[in-house]
């Protein structure tokens, strides 16, 4: 059947309205408030490169070691020279006036008289020649060539001066075997039992 009269203008525009106003609704409905969107409202790799702008990213935006150290640098200008110092302690022999300090110690248990005890003093740099060694005994006077004592012991020039601190069962330290680089300084117990003698010690470059 056909109709023989077609809609109004009037009838269209009624019947259109209310899908454009249903329209605008919907429209209205999916437009979101600012600030409302935050990490939980994204998807999992939701942001992709074609989201991201070039060049508008940052060192501070990618966790720590994320990004790659760039190539080394070049080499810098050497620093200025440091200062010169004096040259090490490593003199052929004693200089001359200088002094130098030790000490030492030796003992033994024995059975009878006689028995020996000993031990070397190094001068750690030897005199220019043979020096002339000067003992100073347990609570004796000490000769010119040895103004110190044990506590601070002092030597002249050219002289080693040992300097007996204390000694039990025995005569006293006795001197041996001296020569540029230091002596042998030994003890004879006086009876059967334990001895010793110690000391200290200084020498003078010649």
């Amino acid at each position: 059947m056909r109709w023989k009269h077609r809609p109004s203008p009037a009838t269209v525009l009624a019947g259109v309205a209310p899908v454009v106003a249903l329209g605008g609704t919907s429209y209205a409905a999916v437009v979101l408030p600012a600030n409302s969107v935050g990490t939980p409202q994204l998807k999992k790799n939701a942001v992709t490169s074609v989201k991201v702008l070039n060049g508008s990213l940052l060192k501070a935006d990618f966790k720590s070691g994320q990004v790659p150290a760039g190539p080394a640098g070049p080499t810098g200008p050497a620093g200025p020279a440091g200062a010169t110092g004096p040259a090490g302690p490593f003199p052929d022999a004693l200089p001359s006036g200088k002094t130098i300090r030790g000490a030492f110690n030796m003992g033994a248990t024995t059975a009878a008289a006689g028995a020996l005890a000993n031990t070397a003093i190094s001068f750690i740099y030897p005199f220019a020649t043979a020096p002339t060694v000067k003992i100073v005994l347990q609570e004796a006077v000490a000769p010119a060539e040895c103004p110190g004592n044990v506590t601070s012991p002092q030597a002249k020039a050219g002289y080693p001066c040992v300097y007996e601190e204390s000694h039990t069962n025995t005569a006293g330290a006795t001197l041996n075997a001296v020569n540029r680089s230091g002596a042998t300084v030994f003890a004879n117990s006086s009876a059967a039992g334990g001895f010793f003698s110690y000391g200290t010690w200084a020498a003078t470059g010649n």
